[in-house]
C-alpha cells in the first residue's frame, strides 16, 4: 500500500491509513510591478531583482486518508493521527509514489469526516515551493528513468586534473564544497582556491542545465548536492 512518509512516521505501515486523494498546488510566484505615470500599464521587473531567476511563496498540499471502522475506532484513529504529526514541522516529507524528492514544512490534521464504518482524515502540509532531491542517496526502486537524475558528487579523488559535470534542476544554490587539502576549481572560466575543509564560494552557483567544474590539485572532493524541482 503507497503512502506518505512524515519524517520517520509512513501513513500506512505506522498509521493505518489508506492514502485517498492527493492535491499539490503549484507555488504562487513573486511577481514585482511598478506603475509608470507617463506610460499604459506597470512594467514588470520581476527578473530584474533577482538576476533573472523567479521566487516562489510556499505552496500547500492537501492529502485525504481513508480508514474502515466504526465510530469509536475512527475518532481513537484521528487522535492518534493529531498526537503524531498534527502541528508539527518536518524536514522530509516523501510521497512513495515519488520517492527520490521530499518536501519540507509543517503539517496539520485540519478535518475529520466520517460516514458509518467509514472514515476520512483530511492532512494539510504547508511546504517550500520545491521539491528536493536526495543527492547521492537515491534509490533504485523508486527511481525514474524518464524524469531521474543521478549526480554523484561523493568522494571524487583528484590527481591532477579532474572534470566534474552537474547535472542542474530548476532551483538554483550554492554548494559546499569539501576538499582534504588545497586546490583549485574553475567554474564557467574563472579559477578559484579551495581550503582543505568546506568551502562556499558564492560565485559558483549551480543553474538548470549543465554545470562543469574542473579541480586542480591532489586529494578527495565532496559537493553537496541538493538539487530542487517544482
Amino acid at each position: 500500500m503507497t503512502g506518505v512518509r512524515f519524517g520517520d512516521i509512513h501513513s500506512y505501515t505506522d498509521l493505518g491509513l489508506a492514502l485517498g486523494s492527493v492535491k499539490i498546488t503549484p507555488p504562487k510566484p513573486k511577481t514585482y510591478r511598478i506603475s509608470v505615470a507617463a506610460a499604459d500599464g506597470d512594467i514588470d521587473i520581476t527578473g530584474a531583482l533577482t538576476g533573472g531567476d523567479i521566487k516562489y511563496e510556499r505552496r500547500t498540499i492537501t492529502i485525504e486518508f481513508e480508514m474502515l471502522g466504526d465510530n469509536r475506532d475512527i475518532h481513537s484513529k484521528y487522535s492518534e493521527v493529531m498526537n503524531a504529526i498534527h502541528g508539527k514541522e518536518f524536514a522530509e516529507i516523501v510521497f512513495d509514489d515519488d520517492g527520490n524528492y521530499y518536501y519540507t514544512g509543517r503539517v496539520s490534521a485540519t478535518a475529520l469526516s466520517s460516514e458509518p464504518l467509514k472514515g476520512i482524515i483530511t492532512v494539510q502540509c504547508v511546504v517550500d515551493p520545491y521539491k528536493y532531491d536526495f543527492g547521492d542517496d537515491w534509490l533504485w526502486d523508486p527511481f525514474s528513468f524518464e524524469t531521474g537524475i543521478i549526480n554523484e558528487m561523493n568522494s571524487l579523488e583528484v590527481n591532477g586534473t579532474l572534470e566534474v559535470t552537474y547535472i542542474g534542476q530548476r532551483k538554483k544554490y550554492i554548494p559546499i564544497i569539501t576538499v582534504t587539502s588545497a586546490m583549485t576549481v574553475i567554474f564557467q572560466g574563472i579559477s578559484y582556491n579551495l581550503t582543505s575543509g568546506k568551502n562556499k564560494i558564492f560565485e559558483i552557483e549551480f543553474h538548470e542545465g549543465i554545470n562543469l567544474l574542473t579541480f586542480s590539485g591532489n586529494g578527495v572532493v565532496t559537493i553537496e548536492n541538493k538539487g530542487g524541482s517544482l
